[in-house]
């Protein structure tokens, strides 16, 4: 019976204390005394009901607890409260991780968050500080709604007065407006009264007009109107023809004497003409000094006359004959009395005259020049006739003694579509200059190239025209 006590005490003494030892290592594991753990620090200038022992978590993985809190020195410091966290959450603990006071639900216990840091900072060393975020406290939330709802009924409340003053505004305004109603009714009955008179009386004149009285109801009623107004647009539209077609006789006799260089023609006629009326001069100047009824001064008049109108019958001819003659066409060349009239371009491109001289050279393309104006006609523009001025200034130090020829240049069409073209726009270049620097005729030509300027001239192909001045070799 004894040794069943004792044996009876024995067990119950070593299950105590085998519950003793179990409830001390639960105790234990839960405090984390048992694992490997590091301290650091934070710091706070609110707890928010933050406690000793309360949780840390690390990303929201539990991972120690609150030891110890140290009190500020003054009314600026801040609460440091010492962390012990488990050794194997190291690693995520970095220098820009940061703490943060947090709750559990709206009613529950306060605990420490910490997020992990980043790859680039490196782990917080133990006994170090960890950056922390003021918390957000309920309290201050619930504060700053009803100062949101103060404000929100003050502006309320100015709305509404502000509704009430409107209202007011509107129905003072309103009765205000029936007033002026009654006050001018008189004058708008009088306004509506003139209203429907001359409504009347436009009725009569449209009536009127309908039966054909007065001018406009004779004109809009007279039957033989309309046919008169067709016939004359028919002799508008016959007048236009005629003139576009006189308009272009005239183009083509413009043309004529161009290409017949009537102008260096008639310039040298009066030449011969000058000095024919010299000899003429000299003649009755002869007679008038002799005796009266000199038979030998009226002889001697009449042979000047006669070998005045010889001279004139020739000298154009023998002009032109010295302008080709082997000795006396360089003095022609270097005066500018040349004709290229009688040169083809391939002759103009492979001439001594042109190789033989030194030249300046413009090149102005056809897109600055002319506009088209029909499909085989075109015009020089204003902007043409600036850009002729502009390229004209390099070359008017060398003028007006020094020839020029206006080459003309086109690309589309057909080899004689490209040739007159060319010719055309050379030609309307020319007229200009010729107008506007007030050349000699005689120092300037035209030369249409169709498409191919000269091998010297640097260009394979060109569409527009090129003006080239040619001046003495310099040796």
């Amino acid at each position: 019976m004894r040794s069943s006590h004792r044996l009876g005490t024995r067990v119950f003494v070593i299950g105590g204390l085998i519950l003793f030892g179990a409830g001390l290592f639960c105790i234990g594991n839960r405090q984390m005394l048992f694992n490997d753990n590091f301290e650091v620090y934070t710091e706070f200038d609110h707890l928010s009901g933050l406690q000793n022992g309360a949780k840390v978590r690390v990303s929201g993985m539990e991972a120690g607890e609150v030891q110890e809190t140290q009190l500020p020195n003054g009314p600026d410091g801040r609460f440091r409260i010492k962390l012990r966290i488990r050794e194997n959450l190291h690693p995520l603990v970095r220098t820009d991780s940061v703490a943060m006071i947090k709750t559990m639900g709206l009613a529950g216990s306060s605990f420490l968050d910490i997020q992990k840091g980043t790859r680039r900072r490196p782990e917080l060393a133990p006994g170090g500080t960890i950056p922390s975020q003021e918390p957000f406290d309920i309290a201050d939330l619930m504060q700053q709604g009803n100062n949101l709802l103060k404000t929100t009924q003050a502006s309320i409340d100015d709305l509404r007065a502000g509704a009430d003053r409107t209202l007011h505004s509107v129905d003072s305004a309103a009765h205000h407006t029936d007033q002026t109603i009654v006050a001018v009714r008189p004058d708008l009955l009088k306004i509506v009264a003139a209203s429907r008179k001359a409504s009347q009386d436009v009725s009569e004149i449209v009536a009127q007009v309908k039966q054909g009285q007065g001018t406009v109801g004779k004109l809009l009623t007279d039957q033989k109107l309309p046919g008169n107004v067709d016939q004359i647009v028919s002799n508008a539209r016959q007048s236009a023809l005629n003139a576009n077609n006189a308009s272009a006789r005239i183009n083509d006799i413009l043309a004529d004497f161009q290409r017949k260089d009537l102008l260096g023609q008639a310039q040298a006629v009066l030449e011969s003409s000058r000095r024919v009326t010299e000899q003429v001069n000299e003649a009755i100047a002869s007679f008038n000094h002799g005796p009266t009824g000199d038979e030998n001064a009226a002889a001697n008049l009449q042979g000047a006359i006669a070998s005045a109108r010889t001279t004139m019958s020739n000298l154009a001819a023998d002009t032109e004959a010295l302008k080709h003659n082997f000795f006396l066409r360089g003095f022609f060349k270097r005066r500018g009395y040349f004709n290229l009239h009688h040169m083809t371009p391939a002759q103009y491109r492979s001439s001594k005259f042109v190789k033989g001289h030194s030249y300046k050279r413009v090149w102005l393309s056809n897109n600055e020049l002319f506009s088209s104006t029909s499909a085989d006609r075109e015009e020089l523009t204003k902007d043409g006739q600036e850009q002729i001025d502009t390229a004209m200034s390099a070359l008017v130090p060398y003028l007006p003694n020094s020839p020029m020829v206006v080459e003309g240049y086109a690309t589309p069409g057909s080899p004689s579509e490209r040739f007159l073209r060319a010719k055309q726009r050379a030609s309307m270049v020319k007229s200009y200059i010729d107008k506007r620097f007030g050349l000699q005729p005689n120092t300037i030509g035209v030369m249409p190239m169709s498409d191919s300027p000269p091998s010297e001239a640097g260009k394979t192909i060109w569409d527009g025209v090129s003006l080239v001045l040619i001046a003495e070799r310099t040796h």
